[in-house]
């Protein structure tokens, strides 16, 4: 994923397992405040475990704690054709790690992530069951 601005970012996502390369970018549209929360336009591929598609969000996130921020947002399904409310909550921790529950609309599942300088690596349990990987590079 490149930076194209402090607000903007696109990059190319890679899903291995069903053989699809698409787009993925994010547009902070407006940045949190102490009493606003943020607001991100964004597209990327379709939810975990559909074949193929693209959605395109919104999400609304805003920091509780210095460690808790919880999101809520609507994305449309292009697998799918319909509209989804994705939500979840995440949590920093020590050390470049943090914690996810993420429901994508349909499904739940949570991720533990660790972040170097422009590398992360996150361990998602699909489902709360299936187990994957992803690695995500910065440039």
């Amino acid at each position: 994923m490149a930076r194209i601005t402090r607000d903007v970012k696109a990059g190319i996502e890679v899903n291995a397992k069903v053989r699809e390369v698409g787009i993925v970018a994010n547009w902070r549209a407006l940045r949190e405040t102490e009493r606003r929360p943020a607001i991100i336009f964004g597209t990327s591929s379709d939810r975990i475990g559909t074949p193929e598609g693209q959605s395109y969000y919104v999400t609304m996130s805003k920091s509780l704690h210095p460690h808790i921020a919880p999101y809520a947002g609507v994305s449309y399904s292009g697998y799918e054709e319909r509209w989804l409310h994705p939500f979840g909550v995440n949590v920093a921790l020590p050390r470049g790690w943090s914690a996810m529950l993420i429901n994508d609309g349909v499904h739940t599942h949570l991720s533990a992530s660790r972040a170097w300088r422009n590398l992360s690596v996150t361990l998602l349990a699909v489902e709360r069951k299936d187990l994957g990987l992803t690695l995500g590079w910065t440039f």
